[in-house]
């Protein structure tokens, strides 16, 4: 039937799409689809939770190990946030990777809070399995900071904001990043793995913007 072959051809030509875009070291979805899927449901109306998802102390793991160590590590958080949300068995879960150690989860409202308590525990229980029997033993790395001073840096840790819309309208895709890029800066100032969730009630634009956990 013509209209049976013309909407498989537009899935094929999406599918098609989707795999250019993606990330070449994940072969997760890029921006392009993660733009795609926030636009989508931002016009839908519908109640929805994207999860910012960064590691901390990245960059003096690939200081001291490799950045072939270190694309290790970020294909083993991808394996872990793809697990995660197969074993939510939410078929609306999108995972996407934003680039380098930054990649985004995009769930239904009420998966959120159990999706992110599962990646950090799923996270904190195989970061120690990236380092070597020294550094894991001590629990950091030495590192030195811009002055050349050394430092203990702890192990690698995972920091996720969740942007909602249960308490305010969100209109464009930019809100949903600004906001997210807030609450994932509020989690990395904790100890640890954390996630923070956003739970202000917003009724216009001059209202306090602080995150709250």
């Amino acid at each position: 039937e013509p209209q049976e072959l013309l909407a498989r051809i537009r899935m094929v030509l999406r599918r098609t799409e989707r795999d250019l875009e993606a990330n070449p070291l994940t072969r997760l979805p890029g921006n392009v689809s993660i733009l795609d899927e926030l636009s989508r449901l931002i016009e839908s109306k519908a109640l929805f939770a994207v999860c910012y998802i960064d590691l901390d102390k990245f960059k003096s793991y690939n200081d001291k190990y490799g950045f072939e160590h270190g694309d290790e590590v970020i294909r083993e958080t991808a394996r872990i946030l793809l697990q995660t949300t197969h074993e939510s068995e939410n078929p609306n879960d999108f995972v996407g990777h934003i680039g380098g150690d930054d990649f985004v989860i995009i769930t239904d409202l009420k998966n959120a809070d159990k999706l992110c308590q599962k990646i950090i525990s799923d996270f904190e229980k195989t970061a120690p399995s990236f380092y070597n029997e020294a550094d894991r033993k001590n629990g950091y790395i030495i590192g030195f900071d811009r002055k050349g001073q050394e430092q203990k840096i702890p192990l690698l840790s995972v920091s996720i904001g969740v942007v909602t819309n249960e308490f305010r309208t969100i209109d464009h895709v930019a809100q949903v990043g600004e906001i997210g890029a807030e609450l994932k800066s509020f989690a990395k100032s904790l100890e640890r793995s954390n996630y923070v969730k956003d739970q202000r009630k917003v009724q216009n634009r001059e209202q306090n913007n602080r995150p709250a956990p």
